[in-house]
């Protein structure tokens, strides 16, 4: 599971990083990753923090949604020509945050 902070600006340097902590004996340190390595110029690749574009719309599910799709389709509830467009808009659709692979695994 994942927790997104309102108002939290993305950090430019581990510096600038609300979760950069500093204890003494230990040094500075992210209190997200536990790394005692800090990156000056930039964030780190692995860094955990992930950017949600403002402004944006409604974030849903689209997995959940196409499951929906389909099954309106099955049902004849929709027909092929819509099924398709339907599915294509979703599967072109931007990805704001990608799936919790853990999360996935589990559906």
């Amino acid at each position: 599971m994942s927790v997104l902070i309102k108002g939290m600006k993305m950090p430019f340097t581990c510096l600038t990083c609300d979760f950069h902590k500093c204890a003494g004996g230990v040094g500075d340190f992210c209190s997200l990753t536990k790394r005692k390595q800090f990156r000056f110029k930039n964030r780190p690749k692995d860094c955990p923090i992930i950017e949600v574009p403002e402004p944006h719309g409604r974030l849903g599910d689209l997995d959940a949604l196409q499951k929906q799709i389909d099954i309106a389709r099955n049902y004849g509830m929709i027909g092929k020509t819509a099924h398709y467009k339907l599915q294509k808009m979703i599967k072109e659709a931007p990805t704001i945050i990608q799936a919790d692979p853990e999360e996935k695994e589990m559906k």
